[in-house]
């Protein structure tokens, strides 16, 4: 049960950080909770944060076993796409009204002389426009919320103009109402902001910000700038929140919209719901084996098969053309019995909502990437204790690799993968103590036993398995340095030249298949450690090419002097070398051989 609970908590904690709508599962799949949030991550967390659960979080998180989002690219697209998942799936724990008579709607009430913009839930005959029905009270408040702030409108049933003794209320001190009550702006002015704030409701944002612009202008030329300046923040908080909504398809209309990412061999196709204009959910179908196929056949076959079991809309749009469209769109006709159209997007609201399948999509891929990954991981863990005899699935595992160059800057590095992923807090460098000259085996056993008796001393955990690049004598070796600390422990090691795999319990080597995921796993931290390794010996090597006896010579620069050493590796070779030795070096030349020869020997 804990781990069940970990594992969403895990889950809320890899959401992206986009805005979009989360839908909570229970155990049978059933949707139990539909919510929007500015951050999918933080929102989706904070449920997990136990000190600030409130009964109803809490009920939801002990019955939460899965978690699904959609991305949108607006907060408003988010609360509207909020509102038509709720009223389809009618999850348990959200609020919910028993008949669609008793759904808020936003009354811009055009009756009064001032008129407001406020939620109710009763139609009137009273000259009031209506916008709705909403099917979530909360979403419906946040937007009445929104849009009364951002035009500045009268929220207030004060009769205007105020009397005497009354005062503004305290949306005009905050700045969140326009001040008609004060004068601050005329009535026709006031009605210009309702007639933009139905616009902004209605969506039509792009006529509603050119307008604005225009009125800004109007009042900066009458050196009204203060009015020019609340225009100014207005275009600003509609830019900032009032997106134009792709969660919406041209007005009542049904429709599907098709997506695709092939991946090597596998497609994942997601197709958007829309029902009489609204975003309703979305649905994902994987297909294998197409790796040799293009989107087109893909979506195709999908077609083929997906509306034979569910009646289609009379308008799909797939993101790539598909072959043999009058067919399918007969076939179509055959199992639906009404005309369907299929069509690639034609106009800008269908490309936009085609880019948020896509967004959607690279999240799916990316999800799906990572899941296989760690199932890969496990499978090849799994395999490693098969073969290897162990007690246990191996999670520790530490790799120990050997750099050096005819012996000089011999340097040791050990890499911890933990669960098969590398735990790079753990990982260690060592310079070589005990050796002056090659000796691989050697060198093996001096940091081998160096990381042992550390994590003894330190009363630190113990890997459950020790890798160490090389064969039957590095392996030999490492052993001697775990029993001479009486440690027991599964030590193997691995020889890149036919990448087999050596250990005390057989003689022979074993082989593992090419595929094999246990090999790609002790592959992967054995180049691990050498690039570890080698990192650190070229970071030494680099320090030693900054000072040497070769500094002295007149002639020699940082780059001739790196010639040399890479060359003969070692100074005292450059000093028993002969003019004629030095002078076949590419780039030398025969002053600067005479200038080290004579360096070297008149000295």
């Amino acid at each position: 049960m804990k781990n069940q609970y970990n594992n969403i908590k895990n889950k809320a904690a890899s959401l992206p950080n986009e805005t979009g709508v989360y839908l909570m599962k229970d155990s049978k799949g059933n949707i139990i909770y539909i919510g929007k949030a500015s951050n999918l991550r933080k929102r989706v967390s904070s449920y997990f944060q136990i000190t600030k659960q409130d009964p109803k979080v809490r009920i939801i998180v002990n019955n939460m076993k899965d978690i699904e989002f959609i991305i949108t690219d607006s907060e408003i697209e988010a609360l509207i796409l909020e509102s038509s998942l709720i009223k389809k799936h009618k999850p348990k724990y959200n609020i919910r009204l028993k008949d669609d008579k008793k759904y808020p709607y936003i009354a811009v009430t055009l009756n009064e002389e001032f008129p407001r913009i406020i939620l109710t839930r009763k139609l009137l005959n009273n000259g009031s426009r209506y916008l709705g029905p909403y099917t979530e009270v909360n979403a419906a408040k946040r937007l009445v919320t929104l849009v009364n702030n951002t035009f500045q409108l009268k929220t207030c049933k004060k009769n205007l103009p105020l009397k005497k003794t009354e005062r503004p209320c305290l949306n005009y001190q905050i700045k969140n109402c326009s001040g008609i009550c004060q004068g601050s702006i005329s009535q026709e002015e006031y009605r210009t902001n309702i007639d933009n704030a139905i616009k902004f409701l209605n969506g039509d944002t792009e006529s509603l910000i050119t307008d604005l612009h225009r009125l800004m202008k109007e009042y900066s030329a009458q050196f009204a700038y203060e009015k020019a300046a609340q225009i100014r923040d207005m275009i600003f908080n509609i830019n900032k929140t009032a997106q134009k909504q792709k969660v919406y398809a041209p007005i009542g209309q049904d429709q599907d919209y098709i997506g695709i990412s092939i991946q090597r061999d596998e497609a994942v196709i997601l197709l958007f719901e829309f029902r009489k204009g609204a975003l309703i959910g979305r649905k994902i179908s994987i297909f294998e084996n197409t790796e040799y196929y293009n989107p087109e056949e893909v979506i195709k076959t999908f077609v083929i098969d997906y509306y034979k079991r569910e009646k289609p809309p009379k308008k799909i749009i797939t993101q790539h053309k598909i072959d043999d469209k009058p067919v399918i769109e007969n076939y179509l006709l055959k199992y639906s019995r009404q005309k369907v159209k299929i069509s690639t997007p034609l106009t800008q609201n269908d490309i936009g909502i085609m880019n948020m399948i896509q967004k959607n999509l690279d999240i799916i891929i990316a999800e799906r990437r990572s899941y296989q990954q760690l199932k890969d991981k496990k499978k090849g863990l799994y395999e490693i204790k098969k073969i290897l005899h162990l007690k246990k699935i191996p999670e520790i595992l530490e790799c120990f690799d050997i750099s050096n160059i005819q012996g000089q800057h011999a340097t040791g590095s050990m890499v911890r993968f933990k669960n098969g992923i590398p735990d790079k807090n753990g990982y260690k460098r060592y310079r070589i103590k005990g050796y002056n000259s090659p000796n691989d085996p050697g060198m093996i056993h001096e940091v081998v036993g160096r990381r042992l008796q550390h994590l003894i001393n330190k009363d630190h955990e113990i890997p459950d398995l020790i890798i160490v690049d090389g064969g039957r004598s590095q392996l030999n070796r490492a052993y001697e340095a775990a029993k001479a600390l009486d440690l027991d422990i599964m030590i193997i090691s691995i020889a890149k030249q036919f990448e087999e795999i050596y250990t005390d319990f057989q003689n022979e080597p074993i082989r593992l298949r090419k595929d094999s995921p246990a090999l790609k796993i002790i592959q992967n931290i054995r180049d691990e450690a050498h690039r570890f390794a080698i990192q650190y010996h070229k970071k030494l090597r680099s320090k030693q090419l900054k000072k040497s006896e070769l500094d002295e010579i007149s002639q020699i620069g940082y780059h001739k002097k790196n010639l040399l050493l890479n060359y003969f590796k070692s100074v005292e070779k450059i000093r028993n070398s002969s003019k004629e030795e030095l002078e076949k070096i590419p780039g030398i030349g025969n002053k600067t051989a005479n200038e080290i020869y004579n360096f070297f020997h008149n000295n």
